[in-house]
């Protein structure tokens, strides 16, 4: 799963409106909005670090002159080394602080749900909003049946077709 800048204001919509409903967590009217923005905070400062660990491995890369299929195994190793979480533990950590922010939230008035349970709703919530990486990963994929992948070419082309998907799925 990945999270994409333009998701960030409706999850933390969606967490705080569910939680309240699920009588988990009391925010006030008036606190709401200061609520969601805390949410949003920990999410843009994740894809801040993404984004850092994305631009060092674009760069190592260009640097040491690897083909683009090589990139998610570099980035991994980039982001081991910022002890950055990515994928699904990235969703995790990100959940973790959302949950440790409403402890200490001078906009959160109550929190009653447990931990455990306000996990799986985030997690639910999560899968709901955050779009598969593999899923467009695969229609990229089948877009470029008549080509080899590795080639410059290649590379060049999926990663317009990548962009392109993304814009028409609204994550852009």
């Amino acid at each position: 799963m990945r999270l994409y800048r333009s998701q960030i204001p409706g999850i933390a919509e969606d967490i705080i409106a569910t939680l309240q409903l699920d009588g988990d967590i009391v925010v006030d009217n008036d606190d709401r909005t200061d609520a969601e923005q805390d949410i949003r905070a920990i999410m843009d400062e994740y894809l801040r670090q993404e984004s850092r660990v994305v631009q060092e491995t674009r760069e190592f890369m260009e640097q040491h002159q690897i083909t683009y299929d090589q990139f998610g195994r570099i980035k991994s190793q980039f982001a081991d080394k910022r002890s950055h979480p990515t994928g699904d533990e990235g969703i995790r950590w990100i959940m973790g602080q959302v949950l440790e922010n409403f402890m200490i939230s001078r906009y959160v008035a109550e929190v009653f749900g447990e931990d455990r349970k306000m996990r799986k709703t985030l997690m639910r919530l999560f899968r709901k909003h955050l779009v598969e990486e593999a899923d467009l990963d695969r229609e990229v994929r089948g877009r470029l049946k008549n080509m080899r992948p590795g080639t410059d070419k290649w590379d060049i082309e999926y990663r317009r077709l990548m962009d392109e998907v993304r814009r028409k799925r609204g994550l852009v």
